[in-house]
């Protein structure tokens, strides 16, 4: 099951170490179609690879350069990848970080941070500007 942003109620906020066990690599954002920004209001894929697929995968958003994320989307990996629908809804930099319980401590992935802009959506079209 997967929740978005817009499905979802914000979880809590998250206070970001890193370390690595059963997420295995940083999350990996399906490319814009403007080629340019991400798009308010556009729905992307993320991926994140894990070491355990019976517990469930949190995505975390947050404002480039604060360790603060709020959890935006919930998911149960499939085999060895976890896999969300992220639907931007703030303007600027912004940092995806996945999270995984792991003998009762939550294992945060490798963080990354992309540009997210206003624009136009047009069915499966987004267009920054």
């Amino acid at each position: 099951m997967v929740l978005s942003a817009a499905g979802c109620v914000v979880a809590g906020v998250l206070a970001a170490p890193t370390a690595s066990a059963t997420v295995q690599s940083a999350v990996g954002v399906a490319a814009p179609s403007s080629f340019s920004n991400y798009t308010i209001g556009c729905r992307y894929e993320v991926r994140v690879k894990v070491d355990d697929a019976a517990t469930p995968v949190k995505l975390a958003e947050g404002p480039a350069g604060s360790t603060l994320r709020s959890v935006v989307a919930t998911t149960i990996p499939a085999a060895d990848t976890a896999i969300f629908g992220w639907t931007p809804t703030t303007e600027g930099r912004r940092t995806l970080q996945a999270v995984q319980a792991t003998d009762g401590k939550q294992v945060y992935g490798k963080p990354i941070t992309v540009t997210v802009s206003r624009g136009l959506v047009v069915g499966p079209f987004c267009f920054s500007i």
